[in-house]
């Protein structure tokens, strides 16, 4: 499936072919962008909106970045190497044919957020979310 190979392969792939760059670099993040559709919890609670969604493709696609980015945090941590996934909402792009209700520009501002303010370290167990309101949540 083209969605895997764009939301799970080509995020390992890139990943992969920087490691060295990164390993070399100093405070090094990784950032993969995921989304809340990738939730199991979301996407199995009847009472939360994400329910509703049933993408296969898109959806298992985002779980399996989710457990890469867990596998990649948990390699790099002994590197120094932050690894960590955002949700940037549902945004406006030719993908849903614009159809999303955020712009480019504020879903680039919490991607661009958390590679300039996440802590140091390793924070697997962390997936930072930006919520409808703007304001970071913390899921995992």
């Amino acid at each position: 499936m083209a969605v895997y190979d764009t939301n799970v392969f080509g995020a390992i792939r890139v990943t992969q072919a920087f490691l060295p760059l990164l390993k070399a670099a100093v405070s090094a993040k990784i950032i993969m962008v995921s989304s809340g559709l990738g939730s199991l919890e979301w996407v199995s609670d009847p009472n939360y909106p994400y329910f509703k969604v049933n993408e296969l493709g898109y959806n298992s696609s985002k779980t399996a970045l989710n457990a890469v980015t867990l596998a990649f945090a948990k390699q790099l941590k002994d590197q120094g190497i932050s690894v960590n996934a955002v949700d940037p909402g549902y945004t406006a792009t030719d993908f849903n044919g614009h159809s999303g209700y955020r712009s480019v520009t504020e879903a680039a501002a919490g991607i661009v957020w958390l590679a300039e303010q996440s802590p140091a370290g390793i924070n697997y167990r962390r997936i930072l979310l930006r919520s409808t309101s703007g304001t970071l949540v913390e899921a995992g």
